[in-house]
Parts: structure tokens; C-alpha cells; sequence
């Protein structure tokens, strides 16, 4: 009984599997010649392009449907451009929902993000401007995406200066214009807006759609879905709109979307229209072609292409370097395969067509035999240092003939599996390459992420790793050349090919047990400009783990907004009742009488000073009232902005110069549970070395040297403050101190120095935060 239960659940998993997949044919049966397909696959696979799926549809069936391994079937693809496509079929839906009308002015959705002047062509902007890609820019400005948060303001404010309507510019932002309309009239995101309406009807499962910072899905790039999935929503535009039999969006909104509504204007030069399928007009977020057909299409060769003529729809997922030649090639073997009617069976084309199918596969690197240097580095670990934190540490370790590598940053380790000449199936968090990379919101919610990697030998020296990212048109190749106790990686992939890329080079780190532990410490964070961008380089660039930051300080805004995007550093509040500067000063947050001089700002010395007679805070009569109240307003503002603030510095000594600022200290770090690293009340050890009039490099030599004093089994910290010798930091400094952007500059050429991060890691010093350190959640 149980195994008929099973059989007849099994039958209608099949049957509901059935229902969701298109039906299938033969190509003579609907009219295709199979030599033709077969013509076109080989000259596909010999191409310059990668492909990754073909899939032909005549007459309502799939009569050729192809995927090159590694990638297969069940994977959904990114789009890229192709989600435009998806985003203006919402806004169909929305018309015939009556929620909006083409016509409708943009303004009138976003009262709140209007520009404080509305031009008169941003007023008279409509959405049908928006989906014909004629707003009236003149250029496309897609690069707030990368720099703000609100992309709707950033849109607005952009300069319109052709009247709408009236000039065609490709403008992706435009399309997420349209997304963020479809959010405000709907409640919903498009891709559950369209759930019910689009996807839901045609099958389409397991999909997904990027969002910006505010939620809203992207719009004009960032859908993923698969080859099947791509040649459904052609289908549906094919069938005018009717899926099954029904109408499930107006035919006269197929036929409004797919038609010409504005033609591009011929590049310098060019006299004719015939040879480029990107001169042929545009739709609603729709290409016309040649053959007078339209499609949807992506970046680097993601095509859905209709062909109302011919009652057929062609899909394509690749990585392609020229689509006007990806393109050519079914205008070339396809378009003369579709016959006005159906063709004599043809056993042999067949035969050969389904077993070419079946072995199609992207060049993978053939077999080398293993080189000498496989014993060598296996279980080795190289430290990085000459990068930024994007890679801290690569790992190399041979398991039988496969290869597993670790990369690691500064936030995780990256483990990767790689097969000698075959492929190994990963899942990672490790992001490959996009073409837009830099979004915010980059990716939200699409990790880990499908690869598909293998490795071999060059040459004796030479390791190649590759790495396909098979949902995404994108492989990265990681090539590794060994030479001694060194290693330099090339990252490689379509975006960079044939551009100069800069080389990470990394040495081996030995294994140390309880090996020293290294906190270095950039201070006085807020007192500058100069001394903020050094701060993040420090750490960007260099061997800096800890950022103090002065709440009172006068770019301590700045500040805030550097420390935002940059959200792995770890951050103290540097408590400041001093300021020591003669050209810029700060106050306290609070009234704190006692700790003001006669114009109000804090006194600049906290002990005597000859060069500053009773302008210390222990020359006058200063009250622990007054500074516990001080520091009480300063940690909650610290905490306000920063929230992942792990401890508590002093500046000038502030936190431990009496006994009973010691105890009020301890007191108040128990109160808000936070670490006063100052006060002599942790496990950490100070370390340093003389630097005072020292050339450039003998600083770097000398920061070398202390690291040899560094103790097994023990936490050290380093302390300094980074600056960048310019004219703002040449204007600041306090009698006894004028070379303040000198001095500052080499701390900065020190912590970046790839001498010193080669030093750290050959000496197997652990470099840590005061949060590691502490152990900080």
C-alpha cells in the first residue's frame, strides 16, 4: 500500500511538473530544419561567445533546447537588461488595473522627493517617457546607485534638458523609475506585484529580483530566472497576451509594448540602419530588431527574441563579448531554419542535433600533470600584502587530484573546492563578477552563490583556477604564479580582460602557536579631514585595526559618514576634554564649566605645560562632576551614530590621570557595559619604538624591528595617528608640535607600507581589533 501511495504521489509531482513546463516537439514537425539548429550550435560553440542555453520555440512547443555544462536546466540566469522587460509588463498589468495610465506625470508619485525647483520638462515627464526610454537626459546618470540611498531624489534631480519624448538615451534608471511607481500604486515590489499576474499563470518559479537601499526591486537590471522561464514571457507576448486560452494581460497592451516608439539616432559616422540590430527603433523597454521581430535583452548576450513572422521565440543565455555578433548568428543558421510549413522527417539531422546537444560544454582547462610545486604549497597559507582587505589570506591544500583553496578577508573565509580537469559544484558567499558591482544593495538576499570550478597547471610555476558562476553570465579565472616563498594572484574575468590589473602579492605565513597578537591603533579620528581619509586608508590599505574617533571634534560628521561605508572597522570613542590645536578647537557637549577656557573650548593640555601656562585642565579647578557628565554625553552620542562601538580610549591621557578618575572610569565602563581600554584595566600590553627625527624609512625599519619584540602568548598595541601631509594638515598644530602633516603622513606611509604588511605576516604576527581582542559581541 505504502509503495502505491508513493507511486501515485510520484505520477502527480510529474503531472504538476508537467502542467508548469511548455510542450515539447520535433523541429521538422513545427517546420524547423534540424541541420539548420545544428549549424547554428556549432558555430555557436566555435564562436567567440560563451554560450550557456539555447532554446527554440515554433508554433507554441520547444523544438530545440540546449545547455552547455556546467550550466543546466533547473538554474535560473541574471538577466541584467533583460528585467526591463518584466518591469514595463507590471506596468501593463497596472494599466489595465486602472491603478495608473501612461500618460500619468512622474512628479505626481513622489511628492516627497522632489527636486526644490521643478524644471518644466520634469513636469511634463509622463510615464510612457520613462518606458521608451526618452526622458530627455543627456547622459545616462547611473552612477547614484553607488552613492546614495534615495534613488528616486537622485533621478529627479537630474537635469532633463530635451524636451520628453523627443530623444531616445538608454537609461536604466529610468526603468527603475518605473519599478518605484509600481511600489507606490501597488503597496508590493514588482516581483510579488507580478506573482499572481505573471508568474504564477506561465509556471515561473524560484525567481528573484535585486532591491535598491529602500526595498525597491531594481527594476531595469538584477532578475533572475531560467532559459525556459525566458522563453515563456516570449511566448506570452507571441500569443498577444493569452496563456492556456486565457487573456491574462490585454492584447492591446502587447501590442502598444512591442511597437516602435522612438528611433535612435545613428552614431557619428554610420549612414545606414541595415547592418545593427540596436538602430532598429524602440518598444516599452523592448528592442526592435531586423526581420521585424522585437526582444528583451541583457548584458553580455541574455536575449529573448519574438518573431511574430516566423511564430517563434528564441532564448539565449551567454557571456558574450559583442551581441550584434551573437545576434547575427541566428539571423545567419535560425531564421532560415523556420519553414512556412512542416518538413519530411530527417532521422539523421535529428540523431546528430540530439547528440550534439547532449555534449555541449563550455572549454574547460585540460589535465596537466600535477607540478613539483603541488607539495610545496599544499597546506601552505599566503598572507596578503599588497592589497586592500578585499583579500587578506589565500590557502592552497590538495585532496587527491581535487584542489581546495581559501580565500580569506577580512570578514570571512571563502572555501573552494576545484577539479583537475572536470567541474566541482560549490555553493559560496563569495561574490564574482557584475556589472553592477557597486550598487548599494549590491545582491542583497541572492547568496550563496552556484560555481562551477576546476584547476590546472600552466606550467611548472603557473596554477590556474577557474571559477563559473553558473547563475550568472560571469567566470572569473584566478591566476596564481609561485616563485619561492611568494605568490602573485591575477583576477581575471570580462569585465578587466584587457584592462592593466592590479596584482595581489602574498607571501607564506608561518604557523606560529599562540602567536603575538598586534592591535594598531589610528587615533583622533574627527580632528580633520586630512586625518579622517588617512584613518580609512590605514585601514583600507593598511595593517590599521582600530579607529579612535573624537565625538566633539569638528568633522566628527564626516566622520560618521566615512565609518558608515566602511562597516568592519572596529571603532572607540577617543574621550576628549582637551583640544589641543591652536587653529581649530572643539567644546564640550555638555555646560561642564570646569572644563572650559575663557572662549568656551576645552583647555588645550590636560598636565602643566610651560608653552601653555594655566591652559591645563590641572592647572584649574576642574571637577569630576563635570568631566563624568562629559563623558556620559560623549558615549551616548558615540553609541547614537555608532552603534558597534567596542570601547572606551582616552585622548591625552583623559581616562587614568588620578585615582579617582580611574574609579569613576571602571564605574561608568560597568554602567554601559562597554571596555576602557586606557585605564590600565585589560590584558593588553603598550608596544612601540623611538621614531622622533627619523627619515621616511628608517620609521618603517624601526616598526619592523619592534614587531621581533613581540611576545608569544601576549596582546600588544600600537598607537599612532595617520594624517596626510597637505595644506589643511600644515595649518594645524600646538607649540612643541609644528610638523604635525610630516609626521602624520609617515605614520600613514608606515601603516600602508607593503614592507611592514610583508613584516607582519612573515613573522606570523596576528593582527587584531580591540573587538577580537576583548572578545566584544
Amino acid at each position: 500500500m505504502k509503495k502505491v501511495f508513493l507511486l501515485i504521489l510520484l505520477g502527480l509531482q510529474v503531472v504538476a511538473q508537467n502542467k508548469l513546463s511548455l510542450p515539447r516537439s520535433t523541429p521538422e514537425t513545427e517546420g524547423v530544419s534540424s541541420r539548420g539548429i545544428l549549424d547554428f550550435l556549432e558555430a555557436a560553440t566555435k564562436s567567440k561567445h560563451e554560450f550557456h542555453s539555447f532554446m527554440l520555440i515554433r508554433h507554441g512547443k520547444v523544438v530545440s533546447e540546449n545547455w552547455w555544462t556546467p550550466y543546466r536546466s533547473d538554474l535560473k540566469h541574471t538577466m541584467y537588461s533583460t528585467s526591463k522587460s518584466f518591469t514595463a509588463t507590471a506596468i501593463g498589468f497596472a494599466v489595465a488595473e486602472k491603478k495608473l495610465s501612461v500618460s500619468d506625470k512622474v512628479v505626481s508619485f513622489f511628492p516627497d522627493d522632489l527636486p526644490e525647483k521643478i524644471s518644466p520638462n520634469l513636469a511634463d515627464l509622463e510615464i510612457r517617457d520613462l518606458l521608451s526610454m526618452s526622458v530627455g537626459h543627456e547622459k545616462e546618470n547611473a552612477n547614484f546607485i553607488a552613492t546614495s540611498d534615495n534613488w528616486v531624489k537622485e533621478f529627479l534631480k537630474t537635469p532633463i534638458v530635451h524636451t520628453p519624448g523627443t530623444k531616445f538615451l538608454y537609461n536604466t534608471p529610468a526603468t527603475y523609475m518605473l519599478s518605484a511607481i509600481i511600489q507606490k500604486v501597488t503597496g508590493q515590489k514588482v516581483i510579488d506585484y507580478l506573482q499572481p499576474r505573471l508568474f504564477d499563470p506561465l509556471g515561473i518559479q524560484n525567481i528573484d529580483w535585486e532591491i535598491d537601499p529602500k526595498g525597491i526591486n531594481t527594476g531595469g537590471y538584477g532578475l533572475r530566472l531560467k532559459t525556459e522561464d525566458m522563453a515563456k514571457f516570449g511566448l506570452l507576448f507571441l500569443q498577444k497576451g493569452k496563456w492556456n486560452g486565457k487573456q491574462i494581460i490585454p492584447a492591446a497592451w502587447i501590442e502598444e509594448a512591442s511597437s516602435m516608439k522612438i528611433m535612435q539616432d545613428l552614431p557619428k559616422g554610420v549612414t545606414t540602419r541595415d547592418s545593427s540590430d540596436w538602430h532598429q527603433g524602440y518598444a516599452y523597454q523592448m528592442w526592435r530588431c531586423r526581420n521585424n521581430g522585437y526582444r528583451a535583452d541583457g548584458a553580455n548576450g541574455q536575449f529573448i527574441i519574438i518573431l511574430p513572422e516566423k511564430d517563434a521565440v528564441i532564448a539565449i543565455t551567454a557571456e558574450a563579448p559583442d551581441m550584434q555578433n551573437e545576434i547575427n548568428l541566428v539571423w545567419k543558421y535560425i531564421l532560415p531554419a523556420l519553414k512556412d510549413s512542416k518538413l519530411p522527417k530527417n532521422a539523421k539531422a535529428l540523431t546528430e542535433l540530439n547528440a550534439k546537444s547532449k555534449s555541449l560544454a563550455t572549454p574547460i582547462s585540460v589535465k596537466n600533470k600535477a607540478s613539483q610545486w603541488k607539495e610545496k604549497i599544499s597546506g601552505k597559507t599566503y598572507g596578503v600584502y599588497s592589497s586592500t582587505r578585499a583579500l587578506k589570506a589565500v590557502k592552497f591544500e590538495f585532496e587527491g587530484d581535487n584542489l581546495n583553496v581559501s580565500l580569506t578577508t577580512d570578514s570571512v573565509d571563502h572555501k573552494l573546492k576545484f577539479g583537475n580537469g572536470t567541474w566541482v559544484e560549490n555553493t559560496t558567499t563569495k561574490f564574482g563578477p557584475y556589472l553592477v558591482a557597486r550598487a548599494r544593495g549590491n545582491r542583497i538576499g541572492q547568496s550563496p552563490f552556484k560555481t562551477a570550478n576546476s584547476y590546472t597547471w600552466l606550467d611548472e610555476k603557473t596554477l590556474e583556477l577557474t571559477l563559473k558562476y553558473i547563475e550568472s553570465p560571469h567566470t572569473e579565472t584566478i591566476v596564481c604564479a609561485f616563485d619561492g616563498d611568494y605568490v602573485t594572484l591575477d583576477f581575471q574575468n570580462i569585465f578587466n580582460k584587457n584592462a592593466t590589473r592590479t596584482l595581489i602579492k602574498a607571501v607564506i605565513r608561518p604557523e606560529i602557536a599562540n602567536a603575538p597578537k598586534l592591535i594598531v591603533r589610528g587615533d583622533d579620528m574627527g580632528y580633520s579631514h586630512s586625518g579622517n581619509e588617512a584613518l580609512i586608508k590605514s585601514y583600507v590599505e593598511g595593517i590599521e585595526t582600530s579607529i579612535e574617533i573624537i565625538v566633539p571634534s569638528p568633522w566628527f560628521p564626516e566622520a560618521i559618514k566615512m565609518l558608515e561605508k566602511n562597516p568592519k572597522i572596529d571603532v572607540g570613542l577617543h574621550f576628549a576634554i582637551t583640544s589641543e590645536w591652536d587653529n581649530v578647537k572643539w567644546r564640550p557637549l555638555t555646560d561642564a564649566p570646569s572644563l572650559r577656557n575663557k572662549d568656551g573650548y576645552f583647555y588645550p593640555m590636560l598636565f602643566h605645560n610651560k608653552n601653555y601656562p594655566m591652559q591645563a585642565i590641572m592647572d584649574n579647578d576642574w571637577k569630576i562632576e563635570d568631566i563624568e557628565q562629559e563623558l556620559r554625553a560623549q558615549i551616548e552620542m558615540a553609541k547614537k551614530y555608532i552603534p558597534r562601538l567596542s570601547h572606551v580610549s582616552g585622548h591625552m591621557g583623559s581616562l587614568a590621570f588620578t585615582k579617582e578618575m580611574k574609579e569613576m572610569i571602571a564605574r561608568i565602563g560597568k554602567e554601559y557595559g562597554i571596555q576602557m581600554v586606557d585605564a590600565g584595566s585589560t590584558h593588553i600590553q603598550n608596544t612601540g619604538y623611538e621614531f622622533r627625527n627619523k627619515t621616511t624609512e628608517e620609521r618603517i625599519e624601526g616598526f619592523i624591528k619592534m614587531l621581533d619584540k613581540l611576545e608569544t602568548g601576549k596582546t600588544y598595541v600600537f598607537v599612532e595617528h595617520p594624517g596626510l601631509d597637505n595644506e589643511e594638515l600644515r595649518a594645524i598644530s600646538h607649540i612643541g608640535y609644528e610638523d604635525v602633516a610630516k609626521e602624520r603622513q609617515d605614520v600613514t606611509t608606515v601603516f600602508t607600507s607593503e614592507k611592514v604588511k610583508e613584516a607582519v605576516i612573515r613573522k606570523g604576527i596576528n593582527l587584531v581589533s580591540y573587538k577580537e581582542a576583548l572578545g566584544v559581541k
